[in-house]
């Protein structure tokens, strides 16, 4: 699927800040002209911060957040994009990926109406009500 939007994104790279050849800048703004197909052609990154593991070893990569716009298709079986901008943002490290990954899956979670307050009778993990999963009282 394509669309026209504007997105923030996970970039993974190896050592040289190259990916499959292409040599990328903090910083800049990189483009791809014609066709912009997941997987196929266009500059790649990720929306969920994980998935980069999937492209890039964490022991021997380096990452960025990175901003897709313009034209962007999608995969189905993970959230690898294409696009036909990519602006390199800035170069994060691991634990700043790991804690972007969980924000993203709580942000999912709280927009889907999955993350129940404490004071909820039915809460996941809390200390207090009578149906508690995880609970040290009655």
């Amino acid at each position: 699927m394509k669309t026209e939007e504007k997105i923030i994104a996970y970039k993974g790279f190896d050592e040289n800040l190259q990916c499959r050849g292409y040599q990328y800048e903090i910083g800049k703004t990189h483009l791809h002209e014609g066709e912009v197909e997941a997987c196929q052609s266009g500059l790649h990154a990720c929306e969920f911060p994980l998935d980069v593991f999937s492209y890039y070893s964490p022991a021997e990569s380096r990452f960025a957040v990175a901003e897709a716009s313009g034209q962007i298709a999608r995969r189905g079986d993970d959230s690898k994009i294409a696009a036909a901008s990519l602006t390199v943002k800035a170069e994060i490290k691991l634990p700043q990926l790991i804690q972007n990954a969980v924000d993203w899956i709580m942000a999912k979670a709280e927009k889907s109406g999955e993350v129940a307050a404490d004071d909820e009778a039915q809460a996941v993990a809390t200390n207090t009500g009578n149906q508690s999963a995880a609970t040290n009282t009655g």
